[in-house]
């Protein structure tokens, strides 16, 4: 059987970078990153000019100051480890309506009352959403899916019950404001008449 070489195709120059005389240099590896920095020693190379720079690690030298502006910066993404490190959502206008909604419950509903907390200082900053998983029991007593909305805001437009409380508390709202502009109307007529 004759011995058969496989041809490549491909031919590879090599250059004697690593075969230097130690003795006639100080180091070895100077002499490496002398001739790998020099474009002109190894022509069409990959390796630029600037390879050595990339290749340091740069300083870790932070200052206290920026240090515990980072570590803040990071503490404020989440709500802690209490929480168990509840994000921040982004806030849409959509997320940003159902959050009004729920701070507003107290004037939707007659027959409920909601104690007021903290949230109606604002928005809050850290909050979930979630959906209610229907229990199968309990069939006959869930939600179709036809009247099943994607926001609060839109079930609270669709509710019979808050249409029926809304429409009755602005009648009486109107009633009472055009009663109080009538007096006021009265009060001044009679003013007007001592003089």
């Amino acid at each position: 059987m004759s011995n058969r070489v496989i041809d490549p195709g491909v031919t590879i120059k090599t250059y004697d970078i690593l075969n230097c005389d130690v003795r006639k240099t100080k180091s070895r590896s100077s002499n490496i990153v002398s001739a790998l920095t020099t474009s002109q020693s190894i022509p069409q190379s990959v390796i630029t000019d600037d390879f050595v720079k990339k290749s340091e690690v740069p300083s870790y030298d932070v200052h206290q100051r920026e240090a515990k502006r980072q570590r803040q910066l990071e503490r404020s993404k989440s709500k802690g480890k209490n929480w168990y490190n509840m994000p921040a959502p982004e806030l849409t206008e959509e997320k940003k309506n159902d959050l009004l909604a729920i701070q507003m419950r107290g004037g939707l509903y007659a027959d409920k009352f909601f104690k007021k907390g903290n949230d109606t200082k604002g928005l809050p900053k850290y909050f979930q959403t979630g959906t209610v998983v229907d229990n199968p029991a309990d069939f006959y007593r869930r939600i179709p899916k036809k009247d099943r909305k994607k926001t609060i805001l839109e079930e609270l437009y669709n509710d019979t019950k808050v249409k029926k409380f809304s429409k009755k508390r602005y009648t009486e709202i109107k009633e009472t404001n055009r009663r109080r502009f009538s007096a006021m109307k009265h009060m001044k007529r009679l003013k007007n008449k001592k003089k």
